[in-house]
């Protein structure tokens, strides 16, 4: 008699294999953001950036009216203008008879005030400055004349020339008067009376 197929044992689980492959899934997973969340809140972050006030720069100081006028003048004189008109003078002007400069200088007080009232080498140093300032202003009157003596020149040649052209219009003249003289005389010898006719009814 034949005994019945016996069953396959059963495999038997370690709880030790258990434990050390089977790991408890977190609770709270991280959740993936959106590339749309992403986008707007780089948006957001660049307009915060945008939207700090920048520092300002402080505003430089504005020039004095010495230097805007020092300026003008050196650009008139580039361009051959000339230079502006000298500043208003205060009252009636500088009437100190001591001030070279003043129209009211007066040479001999200064020349007495001078001698009285200065040492040796105060003199000695005055002398130099006015000998200075005579050969700047030498220097100054020879230069204006050598920058301008095209200008001299064209205007001596301009003065000739219309002196010139001045003395043929004077024989000019006298040729158009005789020619005028003329007429007149012809006009004259011309005109003849004409005989006035008697009316019909006089008759």
């Amino acid at each position: 008699m034949s005994r019945p197929p016996s069953s396959p044992p059963t495999p038997t689980r370690s709880t030790h294999n258990l434990t050390t492959i089977r790991q408890p899934y977190p609770q709270h997973p991280p959740t993936m953001r959106s590339f749309s969340e992403a986008v707007s809140e780089s948006s957001n972050s660049s307009r915060r950036v945008s939207a700090a006030p920048t520092p300002t720069k402080s505003p430089s100081p504005n020039s004095t009216p010495g230097q805007k006028t020092r300026a003008r003048d050196l650009l008139r004189k580039h361009y051959g203008l000339g230079l502006g008109p000298p500043p208003p003078m205060q009252g009636k002007g500088n009437l100190d008879p001591m001030d070279l400069d003043s129209t009211a200088f007066d040479a001999k007080a200064y020349y007495e005030q001078l001698i009285t009232t200065s040492s040796l080498p105060l003199l000695l140093k005055r002398e130099n400055d006015l000998m200075t300032e005579i050969r700047q202003l030498d220097s100054e009157r020879q230069s204006l004349v050598y920058n301008h003596h095209h200008e001299l020149i064209a205007a001596s040649d301009t003065i000739a020339a219309v002196k010139n052209r001045a003395e043929q219009l004077d024989a000019d003249m006298d040729r158009l008067r005789n020619a005028f003289s003329e007429i007149s005389r012809l006009s004259a010898e011309l005109v003849v009376e004409q005989p006035q006719e008697t009316p019909p009814n006089a008759r």
